[in-house]
């Protein structure tokens, strides 16, 4: 089963990265237990699977999607709790990418040779070329001018920094797709963005901070940083793809 077997070949940077995010959560748990109050378990799940999806996408692993389809259903619940009405449209459309990306990526594997289980395998990376870069950061202007005005019109809180983020989102995820490595660009700026959204969405609100939002924001920080890893492993499977 590749759900378990993509867990093989990890790096111990990796195993701590991992193991000290889970920890974070878990101290922001205990941080902000109030006795007689309920656990929000909807946000940790998510904030757990969502880093499970971008990990196993660091790693050009097929089960980023499955993991994804957890996450992205339960932050879109939470996102529109917090009134980010863009993260919320974003979901659905990320849901449709899931089912897509597994099936591109499936087809366009090879076996890990960090291993010895041919049965580990990851994806074929590639790059963009000069007028690929023109199509991306075209489309990428056009779509923030219309999904801005779009959610100036459905009040949204914060629309313009919110469509940034939806703009982001969606090419990073395209290229993803698509297995182009520089999708790791898109993904940095959507972290950053991502990190402001939520700090800022705490003191838009009463002003004070809550478990989500530091929950989220300590999520996307972690993102930050698997970016990083992305591409570092994205160009080494790039090269073993065009060897």
């Amino acid at each position: 089963m590749f759900l378990i077997k993509d867990f093989k070949g990890f790096t111990l940077f990796e195993k701590i990265f991992f193991g000290l995010y889970f920890l974070a959560q878990i101290g922001i748990i205990i941080y902000f237990y109030e006795p007689g109050k309920k656990i929000d378990w909807i946000n940790i799940i998510s904030s757990i699977t969502m880093i499970l999806s971008l990990i196993m996408s660091a790693k050009g692993r097929l089960s980023t999607f499955v993991y994804g389809l957890i996450a992205i259903p339960l932050y879109a619940w939470i996102s529109y709790k917090n009134g980010l009405y863009g993260e919320v449209g974003l979901q659905f459309v990320f849901i449709t990418f899931q089912f897509i990306g597994f099936y591109v990526w499936m087809s366009n594997r090879h076996s890990n040779h960090l291993t010895d289980d041919p049965e580990v395998k990851d994806v074929d990376t590639k790059g963009l070329e000069r007028n690929q870069w023109l199509i991306t950061i075209a489309t990428t202007i056009v779509a923030y001018i219309i999904i801005s005005s779009s959610l100036v019109l459905l009040h949204a809180k914060q629309p313009f920094v919110d469509s940034i983020n939806v703009c982001l989102n969606l090419v990073g995820q395209t290229l993803m797709t698509l297995r182009f490595k520089e999708q790791w660009f898109f993904w940095i700026a959507v972290n950053i963005v991502s990190i402001i959204l939520w700090i800022r969405s705490m003191y838009i609100g009463d002003g004070k901070l809550d478990p989500t939002g530091i929950s989220m924001a300590v999520m996307w920080f972690a993102a930050l940083i698997n970016c990083g890893i992305g591409y570092y492993n994205w160009k080494k499977l790039q090269i073993h793809t065009q060897s």
